[in-house]
């Protein structure tokens, strides 16, 4: 009966989504890339020296037929120095089985944003609003609600406490440290950064293929044994 002239906001939702991120995954929200530290001439020496099959991590690790991302920019630096945007979920209209053709009322969309240094959380929510509010369609009414954020951190692996657990864990392994950034979200850090003002050690013993949070997340028994020989290795060069 509506169909032409009334607005879709499950369509809507799908124009703003667009107009946040292009095909070639680079964010196009105004200001968003203005705070991001790049990643240092030391730091990239360092991530080309892991052993890495580009190959066997695309096809067995994330199971799937090619990389995405910022053309021009490397692997590493896309999941580790970049910031993101993704969209987990889209909610809205009729989706049970059999045929409905009723314009839906409202659309929901769920998405993320990784935030690097030295990005602000409520700086980026900002312009994540205007952003939306520019792309948004006429006849709909857009809203972004943030359910919760954290603040960005960069240890700086040039103090004491990190050059400890790299000789630590090179005691234990037998292999030489490598520092690496990380795209997960451990908040607390970022916390303990800004109002305490002191560098979290963030000493890693997983593996790749260990599903961080599936339901058949595992954890390599010999690294868990390992580790608390790393730890108390490392407590014990603190107290040299």
């Amino acid at each position: 009966m509506y169909g032409g002239a009334a607005p879709n906001p499950i369509q809507a939702i799908a124009e703003i989504l667009c107009a946040l991120k292009d095909r070639e995954g680079h964010i196009l929200i105004p200001g968003f890339y203005d705070r991001v530290i790049p990643p240092s001439v030391k730091e990239r020496e360092a991530w080309a020296s892991l052993p890495f099959e580009e190959k066997e991590y695309t096809e067995k690790e994330m199971g799937v037929r090619e990389l995405v991302g910022e053309s021009g920019v490397p692997l590493f630096e896309r999941v580790w120095g970049r910031p993101t945007l993704e969209v987990h979920g889209i909610r809205g209209g009729f989706t049970g089985e059999g045929a409905k053709t009723v314009i839906p009322a409202r659309a929901t969309a769920k998405i993320s944003t990784r935030l690097v240094s030295d990005m602000r959380p409520d700086e980026a929510a900002e312009q994540l609003r205007a952003a939306v509010k520019a792309a948004c369609p006429k006849g709909v009414i857009a809203e972004v609600k943030v359910l919760h954020s954290g603040a960005p951190s960069l240890t700086n692996p040039d103090n004491p406490f990190i050059h400890a657990a790299a000789a630590a864990m090179k005691e234990v392994f037998n292999r030489e440290t490598v520092y690496i950034r990380l795209g997960g979200s451990i908040p607390i850090v970022g916390v303990f950064d800004r109002y305490l003002g002191i560098p979290s050690v963030m000493m890693g013993f997983g593996l790749p293929d260990d599903n961080l949070h599936a339901p058949n997340e595992k954890f390599h028994l010999p690294n868990f044994y390992r580790k608390i020989e790393a730890v108390a290795r490392y407590l014990e060069i603190l107290g040299e």
